[in-house]
Order: structure tokens, then sequence, then C-alpha cells
């Protein structure tokens, strides 16, 4: 019974930490700004990539077919830039429907630590979190290469 009671208390402080590290602005590819409030209730798909990253620049318009489809849903991707440079970063986010977190915080430290926290090793990489900050699949890129918008929310 101890340690089932010690797990769930590292589950809550995981998505306290998520949360945490979510809160703070976003923008869309027009400069219209966005905080984490206005996300209340939707899962969310962490997408971290790069311009430079082959996969990355192959998985893209699948996620962007799925993004379409689920329009109107309870459904936000925020992209989190691994690009070299702020110049390359912007030229890739243009494709994108979605919003992004700065360049500054996705290649600091704020966009590391959601990389780790969120198990991740590799780009592109696609975690979904749930409308409580809690992290439902943390390797959602393949499922959403195999089922589209079809498998929402792409429960692990």
């Amino acid at each position: 019974m101890k340690v089932f009671i010690v797990l769930a208390l590292c589950a809550v402080a995981s998505s306290a930490d998520l949360r945490s590290l979510l809160d703070t602005t976003y923008t869309d590819v027009s400069g219209r700004s966005y905080t984490l409030s206005d996300f209340r209730g939707k899962y969310l798909a962490l997408y971290h990539s790069a311009s430079w990253c082959g996969p990355c620049r192959r998985f893209t318009p699948n996620l962007i077919n799925a993004y379409n489809a689920l329009l109107g849903r309870n459904f936000q991707v925020i992209w989190i830039s691994k690009d070299r440079n702020s110049r390359d970063s912007d030229a890739f986010f243009k494709k994108m429907p979605w919003v992004r977190m700065s360049f500054n915080e996705g290649r600091g430290t704020r966009g590391n630590e959601l990389f780790k926290l969120t198990n991740q090793r590799y780009i592109p990489a696609v975690t979904i979190v749930d409308p409580n900050f809690r992290v439902i699949n943390d390797q959602a890129r393949y499922d959403i290469e195999r089922s589209g918008s079809r498998g929402f929310p792409w429960r692990d």
C-alpha cells in the first residue's frame, strides 16, 4: 500500500511540474499571443522538431492533417523548436497551423526540461498531455503516423 501512495504522489508532482513548464506565452503564425489558460480543457500535443531534421520534415504534414481534421475539438498542438537558430525556426514554423513556444524558451531551459520530463530522446517527438496535465502518451508520433486523427487522443 505504501508503494502505491508514493507513486501517486510522484504522478501529481509530474503534472504540477508539467503545468509549470507549460505556463508561458505562445504565438501562432500571424503573431497572435496565447497563454496556457487559452487551452483549458484541451488535450495538448507537445511537438519537438527542427527544420534540419529529415524525419521531422516528413512527419509534420501527418500532424498537420490530424490537427486540421480535429479543428473545433479539444485539441491543441504546441510546437517546441529544436532548430539551431531563430531564422530556420521561423521559416519552418510558417508551414504550421498551430502555436509555438518562443524560440529562446524552446531551445533554453524550459524546452529542455519539457523534453526530459516527457521522456523524449529524439526528434520528432510528440507527447500527448490530457486536460489535467497528465502525460497519456509520450510516443504519440508513431500512433499519429499509423492512425491519423482517428486515434485521437492517442492514449498510450
